[in-house]
């Protein structure tokens, strides 16, 4: 009977990763492990994460179509990258809310010492 002890030495080195350099591989990089493989599994992993996100109300249905598609067009490499431009998209939008109420109530001020000012005239 043959001895498995060298087999069992070479395959927990390759667990480790060992004897995985370029003169060991036979096949392109695409053929080992497809680019579209890969799309695919980036893409759903993101898909999940908008539906998440959408389904737990931190993105709205207009932010998450728009983001869907930037996904579909391998926008974003990683959750995380995702995850900052949808920070980013909220901080804008909060803060465009919080100029135009700073707007609107200078307004209402203004037209209010208006109307004061007509008052007092008439």
């Amino acid at each position: 009977m043959h001895s498995r002890s060298r087999k069992h030495r070479r395959d927990a080195a390759i667990r480790k990763g060992r004897h995985q350099g370029a003169g060991k591989r036979k096949g392109t990089r695409n053929a080992r492990l497809p680019v579209k493989i890969i799309w695919i599994r980036r893409t759903r992993v993101l898909r999940r994460m908008l539906q998440r996100y959408r389904d737990s109300k931190k993105i709205d249905k207009h932010m998450y179509h728009d983001l869907y598609v930037q996904v579909k067009g391998a926008r974003y490499k990683t959750k995380k990258a995702l995850m900052e431009t949808i920070h980013r998209l909220k901080a804008e939008a909060a803060r465009t809310k919080a100029v135009a109420d700073q707007a609107a109530a200078a307004k209402a001020k203004g037209e209010k010492a208006a109307d004061k000012k007509k008052a007092v005239k008439a």
